[in-house]
């Protein structure tokens, strides 16, 4: 009589049949680096290894005005644009199959979003759902619903601060709930991460972004004093941390030209941001990136666009992605005399200011040897 083998294959082929495909699977089926979801912006893209990664949790969190919800938006404006089977743009897409399109569903908790400038930033409401609910665990289980549609691709949680139990409704307002915020955040990110799992199991690529507000501790004389609502356990559900502020202009120098003398006023925003953890590739620390409020005529700038024209210029010529051929400059299939043409190009097509970014991001990681 043959004796049963008790080997580590045999449970794989048992899970599989007992629990579904891709319950158990070795170390060489798994990708090197995910895929990823842009926010076209692109300190941001090339920080995070290309974006928010795919099957994983993101969470922008910082004080106000650091320009959460419009990172947000940002990436929620790419998910029509992109083939959610290569990741390239629709224009670029290198799959046998026909094009595979996604949606968005936006948790709107802090009832904020403002759909005129969604529009500005490139947000066609046509291609996102909003949700506004009674109390935050219907939040929740709207939000695990929609990661099951076949269709959706982003969900947003705008804010996880916002999220407000259902018991703290049925109290009244003098009553305490100590910690009670913060099981029910913590169990909302560990549910939906839990979803990402089962949906990558099926294959449907999707991702959650979070946004969070800060919050300072009382009494803290030495060490950190910043904080976030929903305590320490979430935070290890996150695959990206980014921490968003907003920063001053620098009237002396290149943001000079956003600053209105007559209506004492700013043009535009600039804001940093820092990685404070991350589970997957990265290439930068932190970055900086400026966006603009208000149509400017006379830079070929319009109100919602990034301001990095520059900054892509100069790393798209370390990469190769511009090069000097003989008396001009040359990108993909055009040519420029002067580098402020191609900045000008850039402006007036925007998809190929992407695909420019794009193809930075992919050489750099090629050269770090972290490409998927």
């Amino acid at each position: 009589m043959t004796e049963k083998s008790n080997l580590l294959d045999d449970l794989k082929a048992e899970a599989e049949k007992r629990y579904g495909v891709g319950t158990v699977f070795t170390g060489n089926e798994m990708k090197k680096d995910p895929p990823r979801l842009p926010t076209g912006i692109f300190s941001v893209d090339y920080a995070a290894g290309g974006g928010l990664p795919i099957w994983g949790s993101t969470c922008f969190w910082g004080p106000q005005g650091g320009g959460k919800t419009s990172m947000a938006i940002g990436a929620m404006q790419m998910v029509p644009r992109i083939c959610w089977r290569c990741f390239n743009l629709l224009e670029r897409c290198s799959c046998s199959e026909p094009v595979l399109k996604m949606r968005t569903m936006w948790a709107d908790v802090e009832g904020t979003l403002d759909r005129d400038w969604a529009a500005a930033l490139g947000a066609n409401p046509d291609d996102y759902l909003v949700t506004l609910a009674d109390y935050g665990e219907q939040y929740v289980n709207i939000m695990e619903s929609a990661l099951r549609a076949d269709d959706c691709g982003l969900v947003v949680c705008d804010s996880l601060a916002a999220l407000t139990p259902a018991a703290e409704f049925d109290a009244p307002s003098e009553d305490q709930f100590i910690g009670n915020q913060a099981r029910m955040i913590t169990r909302c990110v560990r549910k939906l991460k839990q979803r990402l799992i089962r949906e990558r199991k099926r294959e449907h690529p999707c991702t959650v972004l979070f946004t969070n507000q800060l919050r300072i501790k009382i009494g803290v004389m030495f060490g950190d004093n910043e904080s976030m609502p929903g305590g320490e356990g979430m935070k290890h559900e996150f695959s990206l941390l980014l921490r968003c502020v907003k920063k001053a202009l620098k009237k002396d120098g290149p943001d000079a030209k956003f600053l209105d003398a007559t209506r004492k006023m700013n043009m535009a925003q600039r804001h940093s941001f820092a990685v404070r953890k991350e589970k997957v590739l990265t290439m930068a620390g932190i970055g900086e990136f400026v966006r603009v409020r208000e149509n400017l005529p006379a830079f070929e700038l319009q109100k919602g666009m990034i301001d990095d024209y520059t900054t892509v210029l100069t790393y798209a010529k370390e990469y190769g992605v511009v090069f000097k051929e003989k008396d001009k400059w040359r990108l993909f299939e055009h040519t420029a005399k002067k580098q402020d043409d191609i900045k000008l190009f850039w402006k007036k097509r925007p998809g190929e200011y992407f695909l420019a970014q794009q193809e930075i991001i992919k050489r750099a990681k090629e050269r770090l040897g972290g490409a998927g």
